[in-house]
């Protein structure tokens, strides 16, 4: 009988494991049309929208998962690359591009009402990092300097401002702190998790790896690109993406367990290279654009 009760907990066990395991319910394309290709595809705070931008990240357009209404924020040059919307989704921040006479480029922090569409410049320079919402107004880098923007807005506890010469620069309360849990610099694409305690970023040389807000490595996830925290914590989605060197062949989008050991493919698909997921705030979704520019939207289960 303890042999027969076991090997039912077993199966329990097993059954339970296996239902909890993601699985794709639909993937939908969006409805933007094809007269140029889209990608860098972002949920607002809420979930409620999707925002986008076009090749070269010229311009910001915004598409309501409510009513699928599309419309263009802006069309500065740039603007795609790092923007960030308020958490009442009321402003947009962004940094655009110019090219000067001299060849040299030059940058301006730019404010935008989203209901009144006004616009106004924060700030402008040679070296300025993508701004964030963050604590009492925008936050952004200028060189090797923190700057705030001031604006009546709720205060914001844990932040990730930027990449900040190689580092990543975050804000804690209202002190800004540079991480290098590897000693190496050199990382990209730092995604904070829901509760605040976790980041996960990619060091060129090294891969992907999970760490805490002090710096300390808490598990290294290998080569997983464009890494970002599901709306739960429980997975980090990411890009399985292959290249000769000079084009890229293939791209699936993947689920993966903090600590590296569950490994789920969302995507199986050949035919069809998905890139760069963006997980919704709020739900079981995950937004990604495909190589030849079309945006799509993920819906799993668990």
């Amino acid at each position: 009988m303890k042999l027969i009760r076991h090997v039912l907990i077993l199966i329990v066990l097993l059954t339970s494991f296996l239902i909890s395991q993601p699985k794709v319910v639909s993937v939908e394309e969006l409805p933007l049309g094809m007269n140029q290709p889209w990608q860098n595809a972002r949920f607002s705070p809420s979930g409620n929208a999707l925002y986008y931008t076009a090749a070269g990240f010229r311009g910001i357009w915004k598409y309501s998962l409510q009513d699928n209404t599309v419309e263009q924020i802006t069309d500065e040059p740039g603007a795609g690359y790092g923007f960030s919307v308020s958490t009442d989704e009321s402003k947009i921040t962004y940094k655009t591009t110019r090219t000067l006479a001299s060849r040299r480029r030059e940058y301006t922090i730019v404010l935008q009402d989203l209901n009144t569409r006004s616009v106004s410049a924060v700030d402008s320079g040679k070296r300025l990092s993508a701004p964030t919402f963050a604590g009492q107004g925008i936050r952004y880098t200028k060189g090797a300097r923190s700057e705030q923007y001031r604006l009546e807005m709720a205060e914001s506890t844990v932040q990730i401002l930027a990449t900040d010469d190689a580092n990543i620069a975050l804000l804690k309360g209202s002190e800004r702190v540079i991480l290098d849990p590897l000693g190496t610099g050199r990382y990209i694409w730092p995604s904070l998790s829901p509760d605040r305690r976790l980041l996960v970023a990619n060091q060129m040389e090294q891969g992907t790896f999970v760490f805490d807000l002090d710096g300390n490595v808490v598990s290294r996830l290998g080569r997983r690109n464009a890494p970002a925290w599901t709306h739960d914590g429980k997975w980090i989605a990411y890009m399985d993406d292959r290249d000769d060197g000079h084009r890229i062949l293939s791209s699936d989008i993947m689920l993966v367990s903090h600590d590296g050991k569950t490994t789920i493919a969302l995507t199986e698909t050949p035919d069809i290279i998905e890139l760069f997921p963006s997980c919704s705030p709020s739900e079981k979704k995950i937004a990604f654009n495909t190589l030849d520019g079309r945006i799509f939207i993920l819906t799993y289960t668990e």
